[in-house]
């Protein structure tokens, strides 16, 4: 998460067309929850996508605390609120030093109703008669549970108020998200069911993420799917024989990246192949996998590559951030 963007100037892309129905379910299941400002960001964001021809269609988001009214921190609020429910992705354009922001289609009645934790969130909110009211009172299987998501809820609630606890607890922890050897399978797709909901998968670079994830979930974060039974005991069974997580998921990004899906038996017959020739370790893996995917199709290779650098250019800017910070506390 960016409490404040590294560029301010910014382009806006729409992964599918938002029309004025969809503006109208955003104000209607979404304000209670983000509020005004978040909703004017929205579509302030959303009418920056219908520029004349003529114009660049980059903007500087310093410009938008007077065109909108807002200060600059209530705006990162806005924005941050606006991601926490999966309704905008920011995007980091190292090369070109811009971000780009990725609008999403909001979720229409039907939509929100099976999304237990906004269901939740909205019932706490404005209370269950007039979330029934809102939604209409047509009898839905998903909203029986929402009294026993409690628990959940709580954790979502700390997600979208950002609080700096749980920054903590996440750069506190271990290379993975959740080391699934130690916490069962019911769980496990409990907690990625809710990040497929929320769209918060920590690492939102792909190269990042295969090298830090639990492939569980970055199956989950690449697919859009929770892992099966199969992929569950073929990642277990590849962890035993001596893979690392970060093998396994350049695996399934490739695989996606290939076919539009992750396919099981295509992904066992690599792995089976790898472990004969005895390349297990991840550079090892790595150097098989741009081989043999960059024959077949150069154009997924060099998008990987560019998450690469991407990836290693950030550890580069962070190093030296910290190398200066250092050298402030000797002088």
């Amino acid at each position: 998460m960016l409490k404040k963007l590294h560029y301010p100037f910014f382009t806006v892309q729409l992964n599918t067309a938002i029309n004025g129905e969809d503006l109208k379910n955003l104000r209607k299941f979404y304000a209670p929850i983000l509020g005004s400002n978040s909703i004017l960001l929205y579509e302030y964001l959303r009418d920056l996508t219908n520029i004349s021809s003529y114009e660049s269609g980059i903007f500087d988001f310093d410009s938008l605390t007077y065109l909108l009214n807002m200060d600059i921190k209530i705006l990162n609020d806005a924005r941050i609120k606006l991601e926490s429910v999966a309704l905008l992705s920011t995007l980091i354009d190292e090369y070109n030093r811009k971000t780009v922001f990725v609008l999403e289609k909001p979720l229409d009645s039907s939509g929100f109703r099976k999304n237990l934790l906004l269901a939740n969130k909205l019932i706490q909110t404005m209370g269950k008669q007039n979330f029934e009211r809102l939604m209409g009172k047509e009898k839905n299987a998903f909203l029986s549970k929402a009294k026993y998501l409690l628990d959940a809820s709580a954790k979502f609630d700390d997600v979208f108020a950002s609080d700096n606890n749980l920054d903590c607890e996440f750069s506190n922890s271990s290379m993975y998200e959740i080391d699934s050897r130690d916490v069962d399978t019911s769980e496990i797709n409990f907690f990625i069911q809710e990040k497929l909901d929320l769209n918060t998968f920590e690492f939102p670079n792909p190269y990042e993420a295969i090298l830090k994830t639990d492939s569980r979930f970055f199956f989950s974060q690449v697919s859009g799917q929770i892992p099966d039974e199969n992929i569950v005991n073929l990642i277990k069974y590849n962890r035993s024989m001596g893979f690392h997580d970060s093998s396994i998921n350049l695996i399934f990004y490739y695989t996606y990246e290939s076919n539009g899906k992750i396919i099981y038996s295509y992904v066992k017959k690599v792995l089976s192949d790898l472990l004969n020739k005895n390349k297990i370790t991840f550079e090892d893996v790595e150097k098989q996998l741009d081989l043999l995917f960059g024959n077949k199709n150069k154009s997924v290779l060099g998008k990987k590559e560019l998450f690469k650098a991407t990836y290693l250019q950030s550890l580069s800017v962070n190093n030296s951030k910290y190398r200066s910070y250092e050298n402030l506390i000797e002088d």
